[in-house]
């Protein structure tokens, strides 16, 4: 008896053990799945039903306190019965009370929906703790599975035709699938980079506003030095934060060198001769002018940003189809091997006499022929030396 074979005889009941309780918690995954997507959708369905009801309660107070001004309003019932309009009184007091009623009954339409979708979302997230459970189970059942086959099949095995060969393709397709799963870490954390480069980007870009106005104000003789501490504090800040986004920008691209500089980001610096010693007119045009163009290269390194940003979500998105794709094969290959080693545990527990080929249909029972276990009692059909009938 091989050594393969005498691991395969002595697993067998653990085998069989997990394959029943495979069997009978796989339910579990799909629906836990669907109870997910249904939870996420109360969730959504309970906010909103929240906001209406704030809005619609507001609107239930309005209209009462409406309805009982006019109610109580003896001076306009006076006025009404004085001009001979009682009846007009009486109509729009009807109407205020009308309006006011219909409101309190769309509260309370609002309130038994609000009610019942907190039930049915208490429920599902006790379903959804239950069916957990029996996924956890399923999982690490499968993760159990997984490594009592591979304590028995890892490495040579030339006794099970086939699931060597089997092996090498699932090897192949793990280190296909965590290529591009590295791939779609280094995508992500490069976007996560430019995302903080744009909300830099941002900040500077509203220094820069705040910069122009304050030098706007300053060349109309308006804030004076006032202005000038204004200007230059905005000034620095923008400074700051472009340094930021350079830096960041550098990160990304060594990150993901997809990834393209968006230019230049000059910022002025203040003079101190020309912009506040010798402040006039024309050194005040002058700084306006130079913030104005540091403030389209900000506007240009935007546009170019946004451009980056929507490239990486381009480049994510195929990477994770591929993903999808490499982990869809992984699974499939996965499961051949599988097949092939659920099927030698059948074959050896079943007679010990032969094992699948790597193409048989488990169900086929075709099996290779001539691989004897050694030390095998006798199938049912087969008579002991001596025997007589």
């Amino acid at each position: 008896m091989s050594t393969t074979h005498k691991r395969i005889v002595a697993a067998a009941a653990d085998n069989a053990r997990l394959l029943k309780t495979l069997s009978e918690t796989d339910y579990a995954i799909s629906a836990l799945q669907q109870n997910t997507s249904y939870i996420t959708t109360l969730k959504k369905e309970t906010t909103q039903e929240e906001l209406n009801l704030k809005n619609v309660s507001r609107n239930v107070g309005k209209e009462y306190k409406e309805h009982k001004s006019y109610r109580d309003s003896h001076m306009r019932r006076l006025a009404y019965k004085l001009g001979g309009k009682k009846e007009k009184f009486e109509a729009e007091a009807s109407k205020e009370e009308r309006e006011w009623l219909e409101a309190v009954q769309e509260e309370l339409h609002i309130k038994k929906s609000l009610e019942q979708l907190r039930i049915n979302l208490a429920d599902a997230t006790k379903t959804n703790a239950e069916l957990s459970a029996v996924a956890s189970v399923h999982s690490s059942t499968k993760q159990e599975l997984d490594a009592l086959y591979k304590s028995i099949f890892e490495g040579p095995t030339p006794d099970i035709p086939g699931e060597d060969e089997k092996e090498r393709v699932v090897k192949s397709a793990e280190e296909n699938f965590n290529g591009i799963q590295l791939r779609l870490s280094t995508e992500n954390q490069a976007r996560s980079v430019l995302l903080d480069a744009d909300r830099f980007l941002n900040s500077a870009r509203a220094d820069i506003e705040e910069a122009l106005n304050a030098a706007t104000m300053d060349a109309w003789g308006v804030g004076g030095s006032f202005a000038d501490m204004a200007k230059s504090s905005a000034l620095g800040k923008a400074q700051s934060h472009v340094s930021q986004v350079e830096m960041l920008m550098n990160q990304a691209m060594r990150i993901q060198p997809a990834v393209r500089s968006i230019g230049a980001m000059n910022i002025p610096e203040m003079r101190f001769m020309t912009d506040m010693v010798f402040d006039n007119i024309f050194s005040d045009l002058n700084a306006k002018d130079r913030i104005h163009d540091s403030q389209r290269l900000l506007e240009l390194a935007k546009r170019k940003l946004v451009e980056e940003l929507h490239a990486a979500d381009e480049r994510l998105r195929g990477i994770q189809g591929d993903l999808n794709a490499a982990q869809a094969e992984l699974d499939g290959k996965r499961a051949d091997l599988q097949q092939i080693r659920a099927a030698a545990f059948e074959a050896i527990s079943n007679d010990g006499r032969a094992v699948p080929t790597a193409n048989a249909d488990m169900g086929s029972r075709e099996y290779v022929s001539g691989l004897t276990l050694e030390g095998a009692p006798p199938g049912y059909d087969e008579r002991p030396p001596g025997y007589t009938a």
